[in-house]
């Protein structure tokens, strides 16, 4: 009967354990804090109109859908504000703004206030080695509306 206990309470700890390693940040605070704890981020997945457009490296075709071929392959959030990204392909960083709200953090432009175009980092898609960011914008195929996602995983 105690063998039993005792591996009811390994498997537990065993489950607590792995919940914790993949626990995504309470609120903007958290999230802003393990952001900013890591140096660099580097590009891991696009998702654009819950279709997967680019993994493991490799852009993949989606016929009649939106293409990227400029994307940021590294990011860095500093506990400054600023959002720094080097676009595949080239050496020069472009700096946008990032700011913690009530709800979420918000990434934009570095020169004004928040555009319904702006990016957000929910803090559920914070964890520890992995971020998401999200927008929504007639921008990349007017008039319909666009929603992209860029998965980040830390820079080893």
């Amino acid at each position: 009967m105690s063998r039993i206990i005792m591996n009811t309470f390994a498997l537990i700890f065993l489950a607590l354990l792995g919940y914790s390693c993949t626990q995504s940040a309470g609120d903007p605070k958290e999230a802003a804090g393990l952001l900013t704890a890591a140096s660099k981020w580097q590009i891991d997945e696009i998702v654009v109109n819950d279709a997967v457009t680019f993994k493991d490296g490799k852009m993949t075709q989606q016929f009649g859908g939106v293409n990227f071929e400029r994307y940021m392959e590294t990011v860095e959030l500093r506990s400054d504000g600023t959002f720094s990204g080097i676009f595949k392909g080239e050496t020069k960083p472009f700096v946008l703004k990032w700011v913690a709200n009530e709800k979420n953090i918000t990434v934009g432009s570095a020169d004004s206030g928040p555009k319904p175009t702006d990016w957000t980092i929910d803090p559920k898609d914070v964890l520890k080695d992995s971020f998401t960011m999200k927008t929504k914008s007639t921008a990349y195929d007017y008039p319909r509306m666009t929603s992209i996602a860029l998965r980040f995983k830390v820079l080893k």
